[in-house]
């Protein structure tokens, strides 16, 4: 497992190398991260979250094709107050102040295809790589606590539109995270919406 992380590691440094040095120039996206859950990440936590953020590089290597890394952090929280939680067919209750966490960092490498290079250019792609999720249940001053290493993918379409003067501009986008079950942890999933700046190069 550690080599593994090495390697998807250096594997994204490389690609954010690439990306500074593209012959075709590139894009730098800064953005603040929100997420949806969706499947399993819904059944342990309902509301939406609107704490993250990501910075991801992109090298064109063609007019229209675009390769690089990204690194992001969202996490998670919903607080259920006091809980009663039965147990055992109700022989067992349990009574405490319950709150749940979900800290995620995907890290990514990421292709993408742009359809123009003009003053609006919507795009789609992927990310392939794996996501760190740690989960927390407290209950009262206990917790139950999962943390793993995912398998993910990120499908994703937006679009960013350059301000009048300048480098920068506006990114949006809409991206399905998915990491996949582990021996030890259950599969996630939830939809982004990202929002932020590019600063293209």
């Amino acid at each position: 497992m550690k080599k593994n992380k090495l390697i998807l590691t250096s594997i994204f440094v490389v690609l954010l190398g690439l990306s500074s040095f593209a012959q075709g120039g590139g894009i730098w996206n800064f953005d603040w991260n929100m997420g949806f859950p969706m499947g399993n990440t819904k059944d342990f936590i309902g509301k939406p979250s609107f704490r993250g953020f990501s910075i991801e590089g992109r090298g064109f290597v063609t007019e229209k094709i675009a390769i690089g890394g990204i690194g992001a952090w969202n996490v998670f929280y919903e607080n259920n107050g006091n809980t009663t939680i039965v147990e055992n067919e109700g022989t067992r209750k349990i009574y405490g102040y319950q709150r749940k966490y979900l800290n995620v960092m995907p890290l990514m490498v990421t292709a993408h295809y742009y359809f123009s290079q003009g003053s609006v250019q919507p795009y789609f792609g992927a990310g392939l790589g794996t996501y760190y999720i740690e989960s927390r249940d407290f209950m009262g001053i206990y917790y139950l606590q999962g943390k793993d290493w995912h398998f993910g993918i990120a499908p994703e379409v937006g679009v960013v539109m350059p301000f009048n003067s300048g480098n920068a501009g506006l990114n949006v986008n809409f991206k399905y995270n998915m990491a996949a079950k582990t021996k030890k942890e259950p599969s996630y999933s939830w939809l982004g919406l990202n929002i932020g700046l590019s600063y293209l190069f």
